[in-house]
């Protein structure tokens, strides 16, 4: 077995840490040195993207390996299911609004939003994750005045012939976080810091 996983190692390198990193997703320890693992044998490991992302690590090419949402903290397996269903169905999600309009969110809360957001793993949505942040509380409010509607069979009197598509007023569009705030934000949903590393800054003293 060590000779067979050796060989796959070797000649199959992503694909190969993709999986082990699937049986491991659940220990964030293991999943820390596997990561560093990965940056030492040269492969690139993209951040989660919940237009791209399985629940698993996948191999993307021959040396990339995409973040798996699962290794996620805060964020249920069938919350990401629901999402990856929705996702397959109905193609990209275009943005925050958008994706919260388009899942169940009984099962994806504002919790499950909110680690989805520090993660990075709505950054492929083209908005900062301050400006996700400051405008979740208005499209999960979007988002329940449309399942209430669709449910009710109304029409919202701006919203068209769609019972579902409210009119967004007042979104905010806010700077990136300071790098301090979003490396801690990654470290607390993944464990590592994945985009870069709050010593950074110092290497030239260092």
């Amino acid at each position: 077995i060590a000779y067979q996983t050796a060989w796959l190692k070797a000649h199959y390198p992503a694909a190969f840490m993709a999986a082990v990193l699937s049986a491991d997703m659940d220990n964030t320890d293991k999943v820390v040195h596997l990561i560093a693992e990965c940056r030492d044998m040269q492969l690139k490991v993209v951040p989660p993207d919940i237009n791209l992302s399985n629940y698993h690590f996948t191999e993307q090419t021959g040396n990339t390996v995409v973040y798996g949402l699962g290794a996620i903290k805060g964020v249920g397996q069938g919350a990401i299911e629901g999402m990856l269903a929705e996702r397959a169905a109905g193609g990209p999600f275009a943005d925050l609004f958008d994706l919260c309009q388009r899942v169940d969110l009984r099962k994806v809360n504002r919790r499950v939003f909110d680690a989805l957001i520090r993660a990075g793993a709505l950054d492929s949505l083209g908005e900062t994750r301050a400006t996700q942040q400051a405008n979740l509380a208005q499209a999960l409010q979007l988002a329940e005045q449309r399942s209430r509607d669709i449910n009710t069979g109304q029409n919202d009197l701006f919203g068209g012939a769609d019972p579902g598509v409210a009119p967004v007023t007042g979104k905010q569009e806010l700077p990136e976080w300071e790098e301090e705030q979003r490396l801690q934000g990654e470290k607390e949903t993944l464990g590592l810091y994945l985009t870069g590393h709050p010593i950074n800054r110092y290497e030239p003293e260092l």
